[in-house]
């Protein structure tokens, strides 16, 4: 018979292990976790802005309603009293002021308690709101026109020689109208037009 040596298989030692593969993994984990959380934060910003941005240009396009409408109550108005705020009587609400009201820095009128004045809705989204102003200064009744309001009055024909003849009677007047559109999302915009009469 064969003698068969068989040896014991004795492994070589491990080093050991120190983790520091493991522990650099982790950290590129949590910087890519990281860098995830942000970019979601930003789309998110970037869809509220444009969100916002869609309502406000909604609002500005409603204003246009706004506008409309008080260029068919002024001519309603031009036949009436134009020394007197509409509706009759009010003191807040009003509609139509005979004089300009005091503004802020924007040219929003500040004496307009905006809550007051009747409103339209447009595609049950939008309030719209005007106040039609007459430029003129003064207390009413308003009995110099040239003095007291701005209006387009003819200084003759040709060139302005001091020797042109200066017309006393306005050609016409001018009015503000402000609209005010409120909207989704406490969306508030302003718009302002002049009109002659």
């Amino acid at each position: 018979m064969m003698n068969i040596n068989i040896r014991p298989f004795h492994p070589k030692p491990l080093h050991r292990q120190k983790g520091v593969t493991l522990f650099i993994a982790l950290i590129g984990l949590i910087a890519m976790a990281l860098a995830g959380v942000a970019l979601i934060r930003a789309v998110e910003t970037s869809n509220l802005i444009a969100g916002n941005f869609a309502f406000r240009s909604s609002a500005l396009h409603a204003s246009d309603t706004g506008v409309e409408a008080a260029y068919t109550a002024l001519a309603s108005l031009t036949t009436a009293s134009l020394d007197a705020a509409s509706p009759s009587g009010c003191t807040v609400g009003c509609t139509y002021y005979p004089t300009m009201q005091a503004v802020n820095s924007a040219g929003i009128p500040t004496t307009v308690t905006w809550a007051s004045v009747p409103g339209t809705t447009v595609n049950s989204d939008y309030i719209v709101r005007y106040v039609i102003e007459r430029l003129c200064t003064g207390t009413p009744p308003i009995t110099d026109l040239l003095q007291q309001c701005y209006a387009g009055a003819s200084n003759g024909e040709g060139s302005k020689d001091g020797d042109d003849t200066v017309f006393t009677a306005a050609n016409e007047l001018y009015f503000r109208v402000t609209v005010r559109v409120e909207g989704p999302r406490n969306t508030i915009s302003y718009a302002q037009t002049v009109f002659s009469h």
